[in-house]
């Protein structure tokens, strides 16, 4: 490099821009020759050589750099903009020279040396920035006090609550401050601001007594409610919330529904926190009404949803919900979000009312209301008997589903003979899952024990249902294929000694969909057997395709690229894609050498296969 410094020095002087951008590229590996010619850039015309000699000069580093910036400062405003950045970026080498310019007679100077100090921090001795705050100049007072604060200096607070007397400009500047330290000390200059300050003045303070998050700001703020213009409430209201809202504050319940009716989100945040402090229940209409307006698909929504969900659980809002179930203005989203609210609370005085509405026009408030009655998981007949009847007889397959889990949940065997013999007539498979798995969660000795007598659908849902061992070993010997395969593949679920037995034996099965199904259920159960890689060579090509996956899962990784390359070679290309896709997933370098040996593949499709396995390695 250093050869190249003086020809990359001379072609900063090029009349192409994009050489000279190049050569300020190039110098960032340069020593102290490159700082001057490379801030003799920073005033080139174009922008691009510009930006690569500052970020070169910030590369470079270096007391000298700083130190040869540093005059920049007094220039244009192009220039000055740019030595602040190179000098914050430098970081704690610049820190010392910027201490001198803190007397500096030009008072924008004295600034931006201060707002250089509060952004580097690193190494800044904030002792030294204190006389700042007698600075001539009010924009320096300004920076100073912002700067103590940034640097977290609590020495500095009696000069920073001085200053809440100074030019209004820094005693915004102060506040500021004196909210991240936050002073307690500063409550009683801060109220005063109160009653003599303007009105941007007062707003500000009271925002700054509610980070600052003191008692004694409390009591100023409760004081001062009474008093404060209409914006002003508001503001006061969101600092009580941001300290802590406690039961006594009853005072200001009044002022919570207009902000949560008229303000944005980030005002209703807040206070949803003041709903929850004061366990407010006449704000639970007006919540409802805002979850019913608002589509859960559209973005940011899903979490205000959830903020106004966990605000009406944590407060006393039962009674206020069930009578908005009887509401006639209420809109019908709104109501079914009522409805999950009284499930989630597991509200049992609302049962009654959930039962009238599972007969209602609307499928969502019927599902929604089957859906908390499962969640309410009261055993009263009437609840049994409605959910059964929905079950059984509504129009919309969701809401006989959402019944049948509703009645899972709640575990009555008074359910339990209706439901078997909607299991006989019910035609669509996803429903009979749902009714195998309610009555597996109400009584699964009694609905097991008939096992036999179960039709070939049902017994399949409870081979892929259930974990029992006995039961997938009897229905691994059931007449039917399916039922026989679906209990096969849960063995591997299991993956017990005694289930990775009984898979192994059907390796040897004259089936190969049996034998297909244990190889799935070896690899599921991560088991690497002789017996699962002996299938690699099975006489059935999808046998040994799905063997290639469960190998993949099962055995070590060096292990299963050794076993599986040989697959490549497979006559099946199916086969072939398998076993690309495996060693391309395990990885690593033997995967690439594996795969690269074979990139002139006679198959067209695989040699396109494994030149985009090996692009992903």
């Amino acid at each position: 490099m250093a050869k190249n410094i003086k020809k990359l020095i001379q072609k900063l002087s090029n009349a192409d821009p994009s050489v000279r951008r190049f050569a300020a590229e190039e110098l960032s590996e340069a020593d102290e020759r490159a700082i001057y010619p490379l801030i003799k850039c920073l005033n080139d015309d174009n922008a691009g050589v510009q930006d690569a000699a500052m970020r070169s000069l910030i590369f470079i580093g270096g007391e000298a750099t700083a130190y040869m910036v540093l005059p920049l400062m007094r220039e244009n405003t192009l220039l000055r903009n740019t030595a602040l950045i190179i000098l914050r970026d430098l970081g704690e080498i610049s820190v010392p020279l910027l201490y001198s310019l803190l007397r500096d007679k030009d008072e924008d100077v004295r600034k931006f040396a201060i707002d250089l100090l509060g952004e580097i921090k690193t190494g800044v001795d904030a002792s030294k920035l204190l006389p700042s705050f007698k600075d001539p100049n009010a924009n320096a007072r300004a920076a100073v006090a912002k700067a103590v604060g940034l640097l977290e200096y609590r020495d500095a607070l009696p000069s920073l609550i001085a200053a809440l007397d100074d030019e209004e400009w820094v005693a915004f500047s102060a506040l500021e401050s004196l909210g991240l330290l936050k002073a307690e000390e500063s409550v009683e200059s801060i109220a005063a601001l109160l009653e003599k300050g303007s009105e941007a003045l007062r707003f500000v303070a009271i925002e700054t007594l509610g980070q600052i998050g003191s008692a004694k700001g409390v009591d100023v703020l409760r004081s001062y409610l009474a008093k404060a213009s209409d914006d002003e409430k508001n503001a006061v209201i969101k600092s009580l919330i941001q300290i802590g809202i406690t039961p006594d504050m009853s005072e200001i319940s009044c002022h919570l529904l207009p902000m949560l009716k008229e303000g944005d989100w980030d005002d209703r945040e807040v206070v949803l926190k003041g709903i929850v402090g004061l366990n407010c229940t006449e704000a639970v209409p007006l919540l409802v009404d805002i979850a019913g307006s608002l589509d859960s698909s559209m973005p940011g929504n899903e979490e205000r949803l959830n903020n106004v969900r966990n605000t009406l659980t944590s407060i006393n809002s039962e009674d206020e919900l069930i009578k908005l179930l009887d509401s006639t203005d209420l809109r019908y989203r709104g109501k079914a979000f009522a409805i999950e609210i009284l499930g989630e609370t597991k509200s049992k005085k609302s049962v009654s009312r959930l039962l009238n509405y599972l007969n209602d026009m609307r499928r969502d408030l019927r599902r929604a209301s089957a859906e908390a009655l499962g969640e309410i998981q009261d055993p009263d007949p009437d609840a049994i008997k409605g959910l059964l009847d929905a079950s059984h007889q509504d129009v919309d397959s969701h809401v006989r589903r959402t019944s049948i889990d509703a009645l899972g949940n709640i575990k009555s065997k008074a359910a339990v003979k209706p439901l078997l013999e909607l299991m006989e007539v019910e035609r669509y498979r996803d429903v009979l899952e749902r009714i195998v798995k309610a009555l597996l969660n109400i009584d699964a000795e009694s609905f097991l024990a008939n096992i036999g007598g179960y039709n070939e659908t049902v017994k399949e849902i409870i081979a892929d249902t259930v974990s029992d061992l006995d039961v997938l070993l009897k229905l691994s010997e059931d007449n039917s294929k399916k039922v026989k395969s679906a209990a096969i593949h849960s063995l591997g679920k299991v993956g017990t000694a005694a289930a990775l037995l009984k898979l192994s034996s059907f390796l040897s099965d004259s089936d190969s969909d049996i034998r297909r199904a244990a190889v799935v259920g070896l690899g599921e159960a991560g088991y690497c057997s002789q017996d699962l890689i002996n299938a690699l060579h099975d006489s059935d090509p999808w046998v040994r395709f799905y063997t290639i996956k469960s190998v993949g899962f099962s055995c070590d990784r060096e292990r299963s690229i050794e076993l599986i390359r040989d697959m490549l070679d497979d006559e099946f290309i199916p086969v072939v894609m398998s076993a690309i896709d495996a060693i391309m997933n395990l990885g690593g370098r033997e995967a690439y050498e594996v795969l690269s040996a074979h990139e002139e593949h006679p198959n067209p499709d695989v040699r396109d296969k494994i030149r985009e396995a090996l692009n992903n390695i």
